[in-house]
């Protein structure tokens, strides 16, 4: 097992800590804000629909236009302590939300909140990847996310299922979950990113624009059709929520299951075709997905967008560790977020318009093509010469 780890037997202990402790802050978060305000800000705090899902934008944004500072906090500071203060700041968020009768305290525990996190992603990708083993860093990325994304959905999946109930027992479980990750971060306390020496060559800052792209069209694309696809695949595809669910399963399963190859074939071969390849897929699967008429077409489209995502990761990831500066690494890596959850605030309204003005096929076939130009854009970008 350890041959094909991307990351070395000595201080593995340490990063499953790691991973497991923001895997629960992920699912306590998700669990929370989607899984359990929505049945227990009603009727234990009496605060409607606006002032708890207000809660989770201020929660947000907070959290996304600090990334970069929380990205060299958590290199200079420390990400132990900084992970430490982010699990106590989501641990005493739960313990004062009995008492949060007005809107106001709501929001001001979802700022609090959501800043303390904005350390989170900038530290633990620069983490995985400088502690990777040399010509690994693709997939150590790739793994990372891979190990942590799941537990949003069992957070949201699990509270929402027992707070729908019974909201008390769903605070309490996210209150033990979250203890959980305290004790494990407090285990962190003194992690360290490591930093290596600096760089006699100055780093070109031009090249940093050559991220943005992407990092905000693979986020905007699919949030254009996030709100309403449950409508889209009842009204053109006649599938039921429970039909669509499993064909995203079945996508998304193959995407996961095929990132130990695609990783080692980016770390092996480079991240250009992987790059190139995997957003070309993702755009011919969106696209086609506006026309597409049977439940078998649909299928076989999640698979193709399921092989796409997972040459799409490991590209991105491969393409980010190699290029990103060595110096600031994670203040830099917490603008590219800050960029990317600007394409997430920024998709649905943009796809409500669409569909609003040319009809419900319109977001698909705008993503398609953001998919497809941005392929095209890195194919040229990265096949000149000083890339190879």
């Amino acid at each position: 097992m350890f041959r094909y780890l991307p990351w070395a037997r000595e201080g593995l202990s340490a990063l499953v800590r790691l991973l497991l402790a923001v895997g629960l802050m992920e699912g306590v978060r998700s669990g929370y804000f989607a899984g359990l305000l929505p049945f227990y800000a009603p009727e234990r705090l009496h605060l409607g629909p606006t002032a708890f899902t207000l809660a989770y934008t201020l929660h947000q944004l907070a959290e996304n236009l600090s990334k970069s500072f929380g990205g060299l906090m958590a290199e200079r500071v420390g990400f132990g302590l900084t992970l430490s203060l982010a699990a106590f700041a989501g641990l005493l968020a739960l313990l004062l939300t009995p008492m949060a009768q007005g809107a106001w305290l709501l929001w001001a525990l979802g700022l609090l909140w959501g800043l303390s996190m904005s350390t989170l992603y900038p530290g633990l990708m620069t983490y995985t990847s400088r502690i990777a083993l040399p010509g690994r860093e693709a997939r150590a990325l790739s793994f990372t996310l891979t190990l942590v994304m799941p537990w949003v959905g069992i957070g949201l999946v699990g509270v929402g299922q027992v707070a729908q109930g019974h909201p008390e027992l769903g605070l309490k479980l996210l209150l033990g979950a979250q203890a959980l990750a305290l004790a494990l971060a407090l285990s962190l306390l003194r992690l360290r990113i490591p930093v290596p020496p600096p760089s006699r060559e100055r780093y070109p800052l031009v090249r940093l624009l050559l991220f943005v792209p992407a990092a905000f069209g693979q986020t905007f694309a699919p949030a254009l059709v996030s709100l309403f696809l449950l409508r889209f695949a009842k009204e053109s595809l006649g599938l039921e929520p429970l039909q669509l669910g499993l064909l995203l399963l079945l996508g998304g399963g193959l995407a996961f299951g095929l990132l130990p190859f695609t990783g080692r074939l980016v770390d092996r071969r480079g991240y250009r075709l992987a790059l190139v390849g995997g957003l070309g897929l993702l755009g011919l699967a969106m696209g086609r997905l506006a026309f597409a008429s049977s439940w078998g077409e649909v299928a076989l489209l999640a698979l193709l967008a399921g092989v796409g995502f997972s040459l799409f990761m490991p590209g991105w990831n491969g393409f980010l560790a190699k290029n990103l500066p060595q110096e600031n690494r994670a203040a830099v890596w917490g603008t590219l977020m800050t960029v990317e959850g600007l394409g997430v605030a920024l998709g649905p309204v943009a796809g409500g318009a669409l569909w609003e003005a040319f009809g419900l096929h319109a977001p698909f076939l705008v993503g398609s093509a953001i998919f497809l130009a941005l392929s095209l854009f890195y194919a040229v970008v990265l096949g000149r010469a000083r890339w190879s």
